[in-house]
């Protein structure tokens, strides 16, 4: 009895010794994480301080891709751990909370100006081209932002999930596109970036708007290698005009029922060569009239007010990503949006 008593008291010690000697690795494991992910945050705070600085130093009346923040990902190893920095303009992409204004009257009705609808237009061109039937989603989304609650054609001020009411206020995310009825997530590649950029590489699309890609997650959607999010085509975040310098190919050829392949290609061309500082250079482009010269005047800029900042560090053992929005101020920049995954 009293042998069987010691073997008992020996099974427990054993187990109890191998339980904390696992506890003990798995805490250990989870401080080394702790310490690593805290290192590369520190460090990713630091490159967004240069990230600033190129901002700050940009002392042009326009911006394009000879600007220094423009120079495409920056790769360095910084304090001992690797780092790539990418700035990229917000403006380029589509200013989907200018389509309505920030707020009504009491008792006023959204009636749309000339610039909101002809920004609807482009909008609805451009979810054409991505797999979207344009004209119902566009509609969908007014109705879901305008600050009424006066249905407007082809909207209905109806929310997809019965649970959230219509917002009737300017998106504070993309992620909340999921409750826009007629939304689905693009079905194209990403636009490529301005100068090689970072943008799938750093797995922005779905790591920065990782709540974006969740939205859409039950929709069955297919996922496909390199597919974009709207992070990739659409900002919260933006002065309200596209910049004719940086916006990628599909956003451009959205801009006016007569922008063409080959008149996009010609600007793209041109701006590489320099960029574009008003209406007098564009009328150097033959096929850019005064009638179509007007129109782009209601939904382009040369220069860009909001840059995105993505950093990733990606030392082990806990790799980092961070993505900021800022409003450039020479003084002192804005950060309007900070994301870390």
């Amino acid at each position: 009895m009293v042998i069987i008593l010691v073997l008992g008291l020996l099974i427990v010690a054993v187990t109890l010794t191998t339980t904390f000697s696992i506890d003990s690795n798995s805490l250990d494991l989870l401080s080394r994480r702790a310490r690593g992910k805290e290192a590369n945050y520190q460090v990713a705070r630091s490159a967004l301080e240069l990230g600033l600085v190129l901002l700050r130093v940009d002392d042009a009346d326009v911006d394009g891709a000879e600007d220094i923040w423009a120079a495409g990902p920056q790769e360095m190893t910084w304090e001992g751990r690797l780092l790539r920095l990418e700035v990229e303009d917000e403006e380029r992409r589509f200013p989907i909370n200018a389509l309505v204004p920030e707020s009504l009257a009491p008792g006023e009705v959204f009636k749309p100006s000339e610039e909101q609808d002809a920004l609807a237009k482009a909008l609805t061109r451009l979810l054409d081209r991505q797999g979207l039937s344009g004209q119902s989603a566009t509609a969908a989304l007014i109705d879901f932002m305008d600050p009424d609650n006066v249905p407007t054609v082809g909207g209905g001020e109806i929310s997809r999930d019965p649970e959230i009411p219509v917002k009737n206020a300017r998106l504070d995310s993309l992620a909340e596109l999921s409750y826009v009825r007629d939304w689905v997530r693009p079905q194209g590649p990403p636009p490529l970036p301005l100068l090689g950029g970072l943008a799938s590489e750093l797995d922005s699309g779905v790591q920065v708007e990782a709540a974006e890609a969740e939205a859409f997650s039950d929709q069955n959607q297919q996922e496909t290698v390199n597919q974009s999010n709207w992070s990739d085509w659409l900002s919260v975040h933006s002065s309200g005009k596209i910049n004719i310098n940086t916006a990628p190919q599909e956003i451009l050829l959205a801009l006016d029922e007569e922008m063409t392949d080959a008149l996009v290609g010609e600007i793209i061309a041109k701006r590489q060569e320099g960029s574009f500082s008003g209406e007098e250079d564009l009328r150097q482009i033959a096929t850019i009239d005064e009638d179509l010269l007007f129109r782009l005047g209601r939904l382009i800029r040369y220069n860009s007010e909001y840059f995105r900042v993505r950093i990733r560090v990606s030392s082990a053992p806990a790799p980092i990503n961070v993505e900021a929005v800022v409003l450039r101020d020479k003084r002192e920049p804005k950060i309007v949006r900070w994301e870390v995954h």
